[in-house]
């Protein structure tokens, strides 16, 4: 099973780093965003399971709340504010969008790390939906879609249907009936449309292996 994994937003290069050595050595992998643009970045095109974030990021415009009322629009991801800010108006604030806990800092290491358990646990966290085909190629089977490097990779609708037959069949020989079946349902379909489809999907998927079987099908080799 893959680490879970947590982004973290925090300008503050030193705090940031701290976070990072805490979060990595307690079995988590980390992704930093230490301004609002480059976590907007991931918040909108990222995989990740847990966001923990400053309020104050040095930008007028956005701050965490900001960005985390942007993510509950989007991704039902749980939440925690780690902050030194406290005042009333800044709770009011917090309390208006989806989170999970409230941090105050300096931070305690290990009561950070309770909470994120915590967190784990009430929101039932786990990658058993997250398939890793390389080290960098993750395939989220819920959602149906495909990371390279923590990027989201835009397929199109029939890519998307080729791919997620080809990642439940991994490693056995689809064959070009099944994947006509799968993607095209009733429709009729050229083996042009379907040469197209598995050139396209070629050039998307790099670096992931789709073979070919003469008179067989298709089959994508993951280690």
């Amino acid at each position: 099973m893959s680490k879970l994994k947590i982004l973290v937003i925090e300008d503050n290069s030193i705090t940031a780093k701290a976070l990072e050595y805490d979060l990595k050595n307690a079995g988590y992998k980390v992704l930093l965003a230490f301004s609002s643009h480059a976590a907007l970045e991931h918040i909108l095109h990222s995989s990740f399971d847990l966001l923990i974030t400053d309020i104050n990021l040095g930008d007028a415009q956005m701050n965490g709340i900001d960005l985390v009322k942007t993510l509950n629009k989007i991704k039902n991801i749980p939440v925690i504010y780690l902050t030194s800010h406290g005042d009333d108006e800044t709770l009011e604030d917090v309390a208006e969008t989806n989170h999970s806990y409230y941090v105050s800092k300096p931070y305690d290491s290990q009561r950070l790390l309770k909470i994120i358990k915590l967190t784990i646990n009430r929101y039932k966290i786990n990658d058993i939906e997250k398939m890793y085909l390389t080290q960098d190629i993750m395939y989220d089977m819920s959602n149906k879609i495909l990371y390279a490097y923590d990027k989201e990779i835009k397929l199109t609708m029939k890519e998307n249907l080729f791919l997620d037959l080809l990642v439940h069949k991994k490693n056995q020989i689809v064959s070009t009936y099944e994947i006509a079946q799968y993607v095209w349902n009733d429709e009729e379909v050229s083996q042009g449309s379907m040469r197209q489809l598995i050139s396209r999907a070629r050039e998307k998927f790099v670096p992931l292996s789709i073979e070919t079987h003469h008179g067989e099908g298709y089959r994508l080799k993951i280690m």
